[in-house]
């Protein structure tokens, strides 16, 4: 039961309905209306007698102030305040469930938890779900995450369970649009679970989310995301939570020489990074990942490795791991970009792939043009429903021109719907165009996993390794198989025999070893917050 004595966020409450009471739109400030309301009043709350006053305001602040200190009191003014004056009823339900939502959570000042709440989100009504497990719905004028909590406040949850609003909380943690107030939620929290003795069921959720057992990640469309080998069909372990996707796209912006002779122009690149966290379906972007000026392709792993950093700044107080996935053009696929260096300045190797648990590559022409695809959802939905099995194809052209080579394999891959992957005969680059001319082939016959080697087109040892994997392991656990062997090899030789028995001969195959691995379902499903939206297209 409320009291007297109120405190400085209860008296906020009491000011914000007296302040919506004498909104006009309510039309409480004309006599005829405010003679109904006190007839109301006088019906719903018994023993409170309204007292008529010169001055409205006095009325309203005596009426309000007079029912915060009864039973149900505040209930039954709303209740009776929208049957008057129905425009009111959204303002004063807020009012209400914050008036609520005090009583649940005495003491500290929640104004700076305010702060942090009262910002836009979109699409967080599945993480009340998550949070609550389905026990409190939100209605329909929830609109931030305050009024989500204030609502869930005045919820009980399961036993043994955290109360709705702080497992809440502890879910919205792990969302980037309140990244800045972690601290705060979490002290929130921390207060009231010592204050209620349930500090060893806050630390289990907490334990939980942080290891990715306790909410699942949320990829397109809000669906539950899994694996690659997952959405194949076939068991593995769930992608990880964050993944951040970088753009590198050419500067095509027109260069004329000056008189008759064309300028020679060297070819500049654009890069771009944006990410999406634990239980959130938006693509988030920040100014200082916009391209701001283009740069060369000797000056890529700089600019990659300033973009990453700054990425780690933002998501600092996660405890998330981390994939990343590269869109190139054609002429960058060779890049080996998983060696890049995550901190030019430290003066000795580091690579990327010792920070992030996954590095994917992408075709950034297949994900902008939509020509492509048809063909290449096709192929991908045969293989993960379970039509097919999965095939890789060597393409091997000895002999052959490579106009008969090239007729070959668009007769051989076009009507076979098992070939999801093929293994290029040349690396995709311009000083071996018939590479190139593969790739493209692929892209146009929908193939979404293109493997190569960035060197030697003709490493026995390379093919060995790829046959030897999809023998033992089949083509969906290649990319983890891959990200293995070269953590390995990173160490030095001697240990990725001893870890992996890489064979000393295998050592430069695999870290020359690269491969496109363009997932539909992931880059062109969700909407507008798919991967491809972030890429852009060109047709």
């Amino acid at each position: 039961m409320a009291t007297g004595g109120f405190d400085a966020v209860q008296h906020r409450v009491l000011r914000g309905v007296i302040k919506a009471l004498e909104d006009p739109a309510g039309r409480l400030i004309n006599d005829s209306s405010r003679d109904l309301w006190r007839q109301m009043i006088h019906q719903h709350i018994p023993g409170l007698t309204p007292v008529s006053f010169t001055v409205t305001r006095q009325e309203f602040v005596s009426i309000v102030y007079s029912c915060a200190t009864l039973d149900d009191g505040m209930d039954r003014l709303v209740e009776a305040t929208c049957l008057v004056t129905p425009a009111l009823e959204p303002g004063l339900l807020l009012l209400l469930s914050e008036w609520k939502a005090r009583l649940a959570f005495p003491g500290p000042d929640w104004e700076p938890l305010r702060r942090v709440l009262d910002v836009p989100l979109a699409e967080f009504g599945s993480l009340v779900d998550r949070a609550t497990d389905g026990l409190a719905p939100l209605p329909e004028n929830c609109s931030t995450p305050w009024e989500a909590f204030v609502h869930l406040a005045d919820h009980n949850g399961r036993p043994g369970k955290l109360m709705p609003a702080m497992a809440f909380l502890e879910h919205l943690s792990h969302c980037p649009e309140v990244a800045a107030g972690v601290g705060e939620l979490r002290s929130w929290n921390d207060h009231f679970a010592e204050l209620w003795d349930v500090s060893d069921r806050l630390a289990a959720l907490r334990t939980s989310l942080r290891d990715g057992t306790g909410a699942q990640s949320v990829g397109p469309a809000g669906a539950t995301t899994a694996s690659h080998a997952g959405r194949a069909g076939h068991s593995g372990p769930a992608r990880p939570l964050i993944r951040i996707y970088v753009k590198v796209e050419p500067d095509r912006t027109p260069h004329g020489g000056a008189g008759r002779r064309p300028t020679v122009r060297t070819q500049r690149y654009y890069v771009a990074a944006c990410v999406r966290y634990t239980d959130s379906n938006t693509l988030h972007r920040d100014p200082h990942t916009e391209p701001v000026e283009s740069v060369t392709r000797s000056q890529l792993p700089s600019a990659v490795a300033g973009l990453l950093t700054h990425m780690a700044q933002l998501r600092h107080s996660r405890a998330d791991n981390a994939a990343l996935e590269i869109f190139l053009p054609a002429e960058l696929l060779t890049e080996p970009v998983e060696w890049w260096d995550r901190d030019p300045s430290l003066g000795f190797p580091n690579a990327l792939l010792s920070r992030y648990r996954e590095i994917l590559l992408h075709s950034l022409e297949r994900v902008q043009r939509p020509t492509f695809h048809n063909a290449w959802r096709a192929r991908w939905a045969h293989w993960r429903t379970g039509e097919g099995q999965g095939q890789m194809y060597e393409c091997a052209p000895e002999g052959l021109t490579d106009a008969e080579h090239l007729a070959l394999l668009d007769a051989k891959i076009g009507r076979d719907d098992e070939v999801v992957g093929m293994v290029l005969s040349r690396p995709p680059h311009r000083e071996s165009e018939l590479g190139l001319r593969e790739l493209s082939l692929a892209l146009d016959l929908g193939v979404p996993i293109v493997v190569y080697h960035r060197a030697d087109p003709a490493s026995a040892v390379f093919r060995s390794i790829i046959r030897e994997s999809l023998a033992n392991d089949g083509l969906a656990h290649l990319p983890r198989r891959a990200q293995q062997w070269k953590s390995d090899v990173a160490v030095r030789p001697a240990a990725a025999r001893a870890v992996s028995a890489v064979r000393e001969l295998d050592v430069d195959a695999i870290r020359s070893m690269s491969m496109i691995w363009d997932d539909p379902e992931h880059l062109l499903e969700g909407g507008q917050n798919a991967p491809a939206t972030f890429v852009g297209g060109t047709e």
